[in-house]
């Protein structure tokens, strides 16, 4: 809801979410499941240890099967009653201030629609200078009283957003006592495991990989060149291998996995098909998984080394392999650069699509290789600015567009 600029403390104003009865419950269950695990594992205890003077071959089988088990459920117990209280308390005190939270917001969305149908300024208007009324004079007046009743509309909706702030600091001090008080009772009893740290570690790769990209797909619009095309390819080779980790560790889903692979097949090359170079060694992953992308790569590099050396050590010989990096693989200048920015083919890939012999299939497989590039650079683009903005991507939406573009 529109209520209105950032309150006096800088905050958006809005709503808290949340079901307070709901939680109060979950909070009282949680505390009853935890005194009732506590009475099981002292139960299990006596079996285990004898205590309870039972005797018999069922029995010992049975002291056999409880072994240790009894510690962790007293354990579980143990974290999970004094848990419960917390989520209570947080319960409770969202269930007195949510209603006050939401009348504010209400109050100041209707305050700040006043102040916006109002004529007038906040800051009072000048009278005697240039397109101002002349002192004195009937307009002079009513300016007047339109600034003043601009002040004060805005004043009483300034009054009411602070109050929304005293309101939004009691729920914010309940909800960090409510975290801070469950830290305080899983600190030190519940760690994460050896593949839980690589878990984390596997995700936080995955979205340095998506940045880094990014970051290289803007370089290969700017630049082109196989060195760029073979990075970009090992990145999605680490990546896809990275989402095949998680969906093993149940991080991922099929569909997640199917699009991780539908993404690195080379649709856009289908028009290959025609003159009969098509291989998919050579255009998955950049041509990562085969020999022309890594020997176009390593030309490149000498002639950048090249440059390097003849145009001095140091930043001198940086900035003419960076010259060199420009015009060497955009011979077209701006044309080239723009033709990868809308359709992310160059110039010599559309000289190409001409090169194929006549028929059907040669047309069919030509307009495939056009269409995928006029339609998956969109898309493209859309994830990439996803990363900035948050929204949900097309793509995302509309997942059978990850798997034809």
């Amino acid at each position: 809801m529109h209520a209105g600029p950032q309150s006096p403390r800088g905050r958006w104003i809005d709503y808290v979410e949340g079901d307070p009865e709901g939680i109060v419950a979950r909070g009282e269950a949680i505390a009853s499941l935890g005194r009732a695990m506590k009475a099981s594992a002292a139960t299990l205890e006596q079996v285990k240890s004898g205590a309870d003077g039972q005797k018999g071959l069922a029995v010992a089988k049975l002291r056999e099967v409880v072994g240790d088990s009894h510690g962790l459920l007293r354990q579980a117990g143990e974290l999970y009653e004094p848990t419960g209280p917390v989520l209570v308390a947080y319960g409770e005190a969202l269930a007195d201030v949510q209603p006050k939270i939401k009348a504010h917001v209400d109050t100041c969305a209707a305050l700040w629609s006043t102040f916006s149908a109002l004529p007038g300024s906040v800051e009072p208007r000048g009278t005697g200078g240039w397109f101002q009324p002349e002192p004195d004079s009937p307009e002079a007046e009513q300016q007047a009283e339109e600034d003043a009743a601009k002040l004060a509309a805005y004043r009483a909706w300034e009054d009411e957003a602070g109050y929304w702030d005293a309101d939004y600091d009691t729920w914010e001090a309940a909800f960090e006592s409510a975290a801070s008080g469950i830290g305080d009772v899983l600190e030190g009893k519940v760690e994460d495991g050896f593949w839980d740290n690589v878990d984390g570690f596997v995700a936080g790769l995955q979205k340095a990989l998506s940045w880094a990209g990014l970051a290289v797909g803007i370089l290969a619009i700017i630049f082109g060149g196989p060195i760029l095309a073979l990075i970009g390819g090992i990145i999605g080779l680490v990546a896809l291998g990275l989402t095949i980790y998680q969906k093993i560790r149940g991080d991922a889903g099929w569909l997640q996995l199917g699009l991780a692979i539908a993404g690195v097949l080379p649709w856009g090359k289908l028009g290959k098909i025609a003159s009969g170079k098509f291989s998919f060694a050579d255009d998955m992953f950049g041509g990562v998984l085969g020999a022309t992308a890594w020997r176009n790569a390593g030309s490149q590099a000498k002639e950048l080394g090249f440059a390097y050396l003849f145009h001095g050590r140091g930043a001198s010989g940086a900035l003419g392999s960076l010259r060199q990096l420009a015009t060497g693989n955009n011979p077209n200048g701006f044309g080239d650069v723009f033709l990868r920015l809308m359709t992310g083919k160059d110039v010599a890939a559309f000289e190409k699509l001409g090169d194929v012999t006549t028929g059907v299939l040669p047309a069919l497989a030509t307009a495939s290789d056009l269409m995928h590039g006029l339609f998956a650079v969109p898309l493209k683009y859309d994830g990439w600015i996803s990363k900035f903005t948050g929204h949900e991507t097309i793509k995302e939406k509309v997942p059978a567009f990850d798997i034809v573009w």
